[in-house]
């Protein structure tokens, strides 16, 4: 029983571990996020939205691929400008934050379990 509980604990310890590491998106106001490389295959959909920021699912294609990004970035702290946003999802959120008088910053995309992009963006005070 002991040895079964001292395996749990340091199988979460690791995880949790591994999970701190893992960096988050470097909030970017939208406007500097590129969408040179990237189209929705369908319209994008509010899924979440309140005076804070809002959450937009859709289904994209990217054309092409840069080698030096690394779209994972999972123990850097270099901001990864590989995540790019459609013009169509961009202009959603800075309407959306524009209602509060706020600029929109991308907080980073996600993808659900049909595989399909959810990008997260806060509404912040404009400079």
């Amino acid at each position: 029983m002991k040895k079964r509980k001292a395996i749990i604990m340091t199988s979460a310890l690791i995880f949790m571990a591994l999970a701190g590491c893992a960096s988050q998106e470097t909030p970017r106001d939208v406007s500097e996020v590129s969408s040179d490389n990237i189209k929705t295959l369908t319209p994008p959909k509010v899924i979440k939205a309140d005076e804070k920021g809002l959450s937009i699912r859709y289904a994209q294609l990217s054309m092409g691929f840069d080698k030096t990004c690394n779209p994972f970035r999972s123990f850097s702290e270099e901001r990864n400008d590989c995540n790019e946003l459609p013009e169509n999802v961009k202009t959603l959120a800075v309407d959306h934050c524009e209602q509060y008088g706020k600029k929109a910053v991308f907080m980073g995309n996600k993808t659900n379990f049909i595989q399909m992009t959810v990008s997260k963006f806060t509404c912040q005070d404009k400079d």
